[in-house]
């Protein structure tokens, strides 16, 4: 079992993913709490990636860093362990910190340091259509916007997207931190990606001098609830979780807030706020949650089509498209929208997949209608929870998580226009 980076690499995290390529004007830097807090970050994400598991067996996960602040570290020890527990669907994380003496970053040894950009937001940038939308609402804001390189379709698309920002903001910047690939077996998860995004903008906004972070994540996505008979999902923008993250940073007295701007939008509101001018750009976005060369794109080979269309996320961009002012201009599935009978797909598949017809397509097709028809259950079990006034029973809030009276309010009316949105959605299915 992998406990620590060093496993990994014999180097402190913040030291492999920190270069002359992705550290602007930063010369020197050693603020060590800030250092801390990103290598233990970064340490959880990737022991996530690279411990092979049974997730459902709820094994104790153990997780070692090695921090100069030993003392305020320890402070929030119980907190992580819950942060993360949420974020893994009920794993069990167990956090714990080993002294070591120095820790800081010598990075453009060859600068001289005399000058320090000036930026006024810390804002992720992937390559999807939430974050594209958040950079429309950050246009000549002196924005400094981070990717982490996940994969390089979304690290491609978040070029494009950066190379138009940059036509209207030119004050603004790009910075990459790129995902280390080890030669270990990886576990297939991404729940907790979000965290080296989260570690490598606290280390910009400190250098910087700014005090919020931006995630642009529609609300919906945000909330992303599990209903009985669906499998678990995603929730790194989930409001707890963001509660979890703020809180800690409290605890450690770093004055830096990291917030959702689209918490109470749906995903057709954020798109509504896209350019008509980015329209190539929305096209392009990637928002799949498959991988190329898993099931979903099977019979598709070297298509150059990035959506599956049967994942939780193509399916809410698909729901969401049919209802926003944009609703002809989407890019090309794998399975189109308006398709979801298992003798439709067949049709399809025979038309448009490399294999034509036999037992071969017909098995594909078999993959695709039920996983299509189980995505229909769950957004419609979604809108029935929302009419019916029992949805808040599945999305995990609170009231310290909620804050106030409006808060709930505008969950309300967020999730009232969803449930219209899901409802011309299904009405297009054949």
């Amino acid at each position: 079992m992998i406990k620590s980076f060093f496993d990994l690499s014999k180097k402190f995290p913040c030291e492999v993913h920190y270069d002359d390529k992705n550290s602007l004007d930063i010369v020197r830097y050693d603020n060590t709490l800030i250092l801390d807090l990103f290598d233990t970050f970064a340490s959880i994400c990737y022991i996530d990636f690279y411990n092979k598991r049974n997730e459902d067996s709820y094994k104790t996960i153990e997780v070692e860093v090695e921090v100069v602040n030993i003392e305020i570290m320890k402070l929030i020890e119980d907190k992580l362990s819950n942060l993360i527990r949420f974020m893994t669907n009920g794993e069990n994380w167990e956090i714990k910190f080993k002294q070591t003496e120095k820790k800081h970053l010598d990075i453009n040894m060859k600068q001289l340091g005399l000058f320090k950009s000036e930026f006024n937001s810390v804002a992720l940038l992937s390559g999807g259509l939430d974050a594209m939308a958040g950079a429309s609402q950050e246009l000549n804001n002196n924005t400094l916007y981070v990717t982490y390189a996940t994969n390089d379709p979304e690290v491609s698309k978040a070029k494009k997207t950066f190379d138009v920002i940059k036509k209207s903001s030119p004050n603004s910047e790009h910075v990459i931190v790129e995902k280390k690939q080890f030669a270990i077996k990886k576990h297939s998860t991404q729940r907790t990606r979000s965290l080296i995004f989260l570690g490598s903008a606290l280390l910009y906004a400190d250098y910087y001098e700014v005090p919020i972070i931006k995630i642009y994540e529609n609300g919906i996505m945000s909330l992303n609830p599990t209903f009985e008979f669906r499998r678990k999902v995603t929730k790194t923008t989930h409001p707890r979780t963001l509660f979890y993250i703020n809180d800690i940073l409290k605890t450690v007295g770093i004055n830096i807030t990291v917030i959702n701007p689209f918490c109470f939008m749906t995903k057709a509101e954020v798109i509504d706020l896209i350019p008509n001018e980015w329209i190539d750009l929305l096209k392009n976005s990637k928002t799949c949650s498959k991988m190329p060369g898993s099931k979903g794109f099977q019979n598709r080979e070297k298509s150059g089509v990035c959506h599956c269309g049967i994942c939780t996320a193509c399916i809410l961009r698909q729901i969401s498209i049919c209802s926003s002012l944009k609703n002809s201009l989407d890019c090309k599935y794998i399975l189109p929208y308006n398709i979801s009978s298992y003798d439709e797909i067949v049709k399809y598949e025979k038309l448009n997949g490399v294999q034509k017809s036999g037992k071969i397509v017909e098995n594909i097709s078999l993959y695709k209608f039920i996983e299509k028809k189980s995505l229909l259950q769950y957004y419609s079990e979604f809108k029935t929870r929302i009419d019916n006034g029992t949805i808040f029973s599945y999305l995990e809030l609170s009231p310290r998580i909620l804050g106030d009276k409006s808060d709930y309010e505008n969950y309300i009316k967020m999730l009232s226009k969803f449930s219209d949105e899901i409802d011309t959605y299904i009405t297009q299915q054949k």
